[in-house]
């Protein structure tokens, strides 16, 4: 056995140890280093800004010529960085940025609200509902008819506070109170109209189950009345009065008399304006009766008539301008003997001069002479 270069082969030696088997592959535990991609962040000195990106920018890509680790260098150190995860100083995508905007959230550099505005959400000033108007168109409605129509629109203000009531329960709005306070007083109305209403009725059935005793009734009491308002004697129907006897023909009169005895007028002279004259003295042929039995008393009509027939010889046409009024004596005077009536004429309009009697009478109303 030569060892010589350029000799045989060594025979192996089978006394000798065997070669060690070789290591088996280790698998990889997740720890172990990354090689650098150029995205790493770069701790920042103290003292210094980090940088800062625009949201969605990419930072820098790295050089390419720039100095790479090499087979000198130390290894990286155990748990450092790797690419994903939150570096201090650099930005995360999708992680917000102090001092950035974010979409959807408001930053920190927002303008607040002026002092005293109120935020919408928790805590903004309520707003009061309107009021239904056909609520408090029931209340009037309601009130008004109670006080001043004797409750006849009560069913109408009823009715609309009703509806009132249904539409708040749907839209929301104000005025429930007005409603039920017209539904309240409309149903008093009622209940007064339908009071009134039976009362009418109970009035009608009492008069009806009377029969015509009942008016026969209230005439006699209203000719009892009547009478009572005379002198009581019941011979006639006229007020006891006394006729004044101080007047003659061509008395000129200051107005034209009211009352029986002629008490509210006074003799003026006739050159004086006025407005009546006694034209002339008729002699009843009877007392004067109202009675319905005298036929509207003939003895007035006879005294009546030669009135006119007076008048009409002293001023024609008389009654274009005028007028004719008798004033006749009480029926007892006439018993005791005083059977004398004023036939009195008086113009249209009062401010006439002269007397008719004597035939200078002027009109107010013409300003001609009779």
């Amino acid at each position: 056995m030569s060892n010589e270069p350029g000799g045989p082969a060594p025979v192996p030696d089978p006394y000798a140890a065997p070669d060690p088997a070789p290591a088996a592959p280790v698998p990889p535990s997740g720890y172990e280093p990354v090689p650098p991609s150029g995205y790493e962040a770069v701790r920042t000195p103290v003292g210094e800004t980090p940088p800062t990106y625009p949201y969605g920018a990419a930072p820098p890509a790295a050089n390419p010529y720039a100095q790479q680790p090499g087979a000198g260098d130390a290894p990286p150190a155990y748990a450092a960085p790797q690419f994903g995860a939150p570096q201090y100083g650099a930005p995360q995508y999708g992680a917000p940025q102090y001092g950035a905007p974010q979409y959807g959230a408001p930053g920190y550099a927002q303008t607040p609200p002026p002092y005293g505005a109120q935020p919408y959400g928790y805590g903004q000033p309520y707003a009061a509902p309107p009021t239904e108007g056909m609520a408090i168109a029931s209340f009037v409605t309601s009130t008004a008819g109670l006080l001043f129509f004797g409750g006849l629109p009560g069913p109408v203000g009823l009715g609309l506070g009703i509806a009132a009531l249904r539409r708040i329960a749907v839209n929301g709005k104000a005025g429930r109170g007005w409603a039920i306070a017209g539904i309240v007083v409309g149903a008093v109305g009622i209940l007064w109209l339908l009071a009134i209403i039976a009362y009418i009725v109970f009035v009608v059935a009492l008069i009806g189950s009377s029969g015509s005793g009942f008016w026969d009734e209230v005439e006699q009491g209203f000719e009892e009345g009547y009478e009572e308002g005379t002198d009581g004697s019941g011979s006639d129907q006229l007020p006891d009065f006394d006729l004044r006897t101080d007047l003659a023909t061509g008395t000129c009169l200051t107005t034209y008399s009211w009352e029986y005895d002629m008490a509210d007028t006074e003799p003026v002279d006739c050159a004086v304006p006025h407005e009546a004259e006694v034209v002339g003295l008729i002699t009843m042929t009877g007392p004067v009766s109202l009675d319905a039995d005298d036929a509207f008393d003939s003895a007035y009509n006879d005294a009546w008539d030669e009135c006119d027939q007076l008048t009409e010889g002293l001023l024609p046409d008389y009654f274009s301008n005028g007028s004719i009024e008798l004033y006749y004596p009480h029926p007892d005077d006439f018993a005791a003997g005083s059977t004398s009536a004023y036939c009195v004429y008086y113009g249209d309009e009062a401010g006439m001069t002269g007397s008719a009697a004597a035939g200078t009478l002027e009109l107010a109303a013409s300003g001609t002479s009779s």
